[in-house]
């Protein structure tokens, strides 16, 4: 569902600004607290939580691409042409998204599982890392399976937050990642699978 949203500009800040909106008011109902770093804490915050989003794509990429060779490529070029349709407004609107899917699964599901539920760390980032991989589930046989990178992609991003205790940092270090992944996608989409010269299948 978010995947699809994140092809069309207008979808995508409409969804931001609707999941952002209902996040806030679910934060002001409940008494949650989101904690947010002065500039000296958001630099380093954000730097970090990028960079460990982006090593372990690259891990996960390149054990999935010894394991499975051909496979994998025809899958995540697949994946890439899924996003055909983006342009630079649909990867920023998508980045935008993406900091606004924060406020609900690290914001208010797993910090309402912690602080209101005494539930332990662990279990709040593994139920909001679920419920993150199932919004992200692509109804074609596939590419469903990229919903378990989702799932993962969460936990790390969960892991980010109870480090950090910042959801800004979190956002951002989301919405940098997708950004900078759907630029990935659209490279690949022109020049191959990392410069391979295999096309994307739309």
């Amino acid at each position: 569902m978010l995947f699809n949203a994140k092809k069309n500009f207008l979808l995508s800040v409409v969804l931001a600004l609707a999941l952002a909106g209902a996040a806030l008011a679910v934060k002001h109902v409940l008494g949650l607290e989101w904690q947010s770093p002065g500039a000296s804490g958001f630099i380093p915050g954000f730097a970090l939580g990028l960079a460990v989003i982006l090593a372990s794509d690259l891990v996960l990429g390149l054990l999935l691409l010894a394991l499975f060779r051909r496979a994998f490529i025809e899958t995540y070029m697949e994946m890439a042409g899924y996003f055909t349709g983006q342009r630079a407004p649909e990867i920023l609107a998508g980045g935008l998204l993406a900091a606004a899917e924060e406020t609900v699964f690290r914001g208010v599901v797993l910090q309402g599982m912690v602080q209101l539920m005494g539930s332990g760390r662990v279990s709040a980032v593994l139920v909001s890392s679920i419920l993150f991989g199932l919004f992200h589930v692509i109804a074609r046989k596939r590419l469903a399976l990229f919903s378990i990178w989702a799932v993962w992609e969460g936990a790390v991003l969960g892991a980010l937050y109870l480090y950090t205790g910042s959801l800004l940092v979190t956002a951002a270090a989301h919405a940098a990642h997708d950004a900078l992944g759907f630029t990935v996608f659209a490279l690949n989409r022109k020049y191959g699978f990392f410069l391979t010269g295999r096309p994307a299948r739309g």
